[in-house]
């Protein structure tokens, strides 16, 4: 596990990138694929994906600045 991802704090991401500028820029993105919430089925194809941007938290005078690519998921059976 690394620093990055002890200091984001949520589990399941797997941390791509850390950029140490006059913030921290952490981009991430999930681990797994959920199954589906209707039928439970694990066999989701990603429609599409998107860039989310939260300021996370403050490390001294730096704010870390999480990057999240977030899949839309699609269920093939449903």
């Amino acid at each position: 596990m690394s620093l990055a991802s002890t200091i984001v704090g949520l589990p399941g991401l797997e941390i791509e990138k850390v950029d140490h500028g006059s913030g921290i820029q952490v981009w991430a993105r999930p681990q797994t694929r959920p199954p589906c919430i209707y039928c439970g089925q694990s066999s989701l194809r990603v429609k599409a994906s998107y860039l989310r941007s939260i300021k996370h938290t403050r490390m001294g005078n730096r704010v870390m600045t999480l990057h999240l690519r977030v899949p839309k998921y699609h269920c093939v059976p449903c």
